[in-house]
């Protein structure tokens, strides 16, 4: 006998209705059907009749749930403690990640997990280098970029971050905004330096400027949107670092998304296997799994 079945059976007892219990159980309404059709054949008996009003017990259904319901309350007991265990973790996790993912989607992440799991102390590290995971400089990373981490380490994808030219609202006003690639020929164009700029989206954009003249090198995200906020020209950033008030940028026009670079949770084989990394990664997909 399926102890799903069991669940399914008691949960329309319960609530008197297939549609009530299949919401609850978040499955499709033929599903418990289907699955009170099974548990009827394996027990041969009826344990309802349809009327109007809904399900009823028969007396045999009524015989089950008095059988059935201690189940239930052990199978509780069970998934409380469970509950109980996770929340009573303890330890530490060290976080690092871009300064600007950090200002738009991880503090929120990490308030939200701090009271899920209140004894877990988490120690935030917005370093621009990559920190060593191998060599236990940090516990979890989120990493930009094209292509997969190290495949030495454990990843999972988790947004896609599309890419455009920006500038300033100063040098907008005074030199106007380019509308394709082709028009940066009349702009002073600030080229992406560091590790970032040897992606393959940067690489294709500088491929499409040959002779292009460079105003100007910044050697990463950061440093892109400072240089380009002070009025030093235009330049290729993250939707991520280019967009919103605190960045104080104009867009200018979006490369395609075949271009787009992804963010990525990293971590090593064996945490990957530590219940606290399990915990930060499952609330860190279901809250950052989307295009931004």
């Amino acid at each position: 006998m399926n102890w799903d079945d069991l669940k399914l059976f008691l949960a329309v007892a319960r609530l008197g209705s297939i549609r009530a219990a299949a919401q609850e159980m978040c499955v499709n309404q033929s599903t418990v059907n289907r699955r009170l059709e099974c548990l009827e054949h394996a027990l041969k008996v009826t344990l309802f009749d349809a009327t109007t009003r809904g399900h009823v017990l028969t007396p045999q259904g009524q015989a089950m749930v008095k059988a059935a319901a201690p189940m239930q309350a052990a199978a509780d007991i069970v998934v409380q403690a469970a509950h109980l265990a996770l929340r009573q973790m303890a330890g530490s996790l060290k976080i690092t990640a871009p300064q600007a993912m950090f200002q738009k989607d991880l503090a929120p992440l990490i308030a939200e997990f701090h009271h899920c799991y209140p004894g877990i102390h988490l120690h935030y590290d917005d370093n621009e280098r990559i920190l060593d995971l191998l060599a236990g400089e940090a516990d979890i990373a989120f990493r930009a970029g094209w292509q997969p981490p190290d495949a030495r380490l454990w990843s999972a994808k988790l947004q896609d971050h599309p890419w455009a030219v920006y500038c300033s609202p100063a040098y907008a006003a005074l030199r106007g905004k380019p509308e394709r690639i082709a028009d940066i020929y009349n702009h002073d164009l600030v080229r992406l330096g560091g590790l970032v700029g040897q992606g393959f989206g940067t690489q294709w954009f500088m491929d499409q400027l040959p002779g292009i003249k460079i105003s100007g090198l910044a050697e990463g995200v950061n440093s892109m949107q400072k240089t380009l906020m002070a009025g030093l020209g235009v330049g290729l950033l993250p939707h991520i670092s280019g967009e919103g008030e605190r960045s104080g940028l104009t867009r200018c026009f979006d490369l395609p998304p075949e271009m787009n670079s992804h963010m990525w949770l990293v971590t090593t084989h064996a945490l990957s296997r530590d219940d606290r990394v399990k915990a930060f990664v499952a609330l860190a997909k279901a809250r950052m799994t989307k295009v931004i």
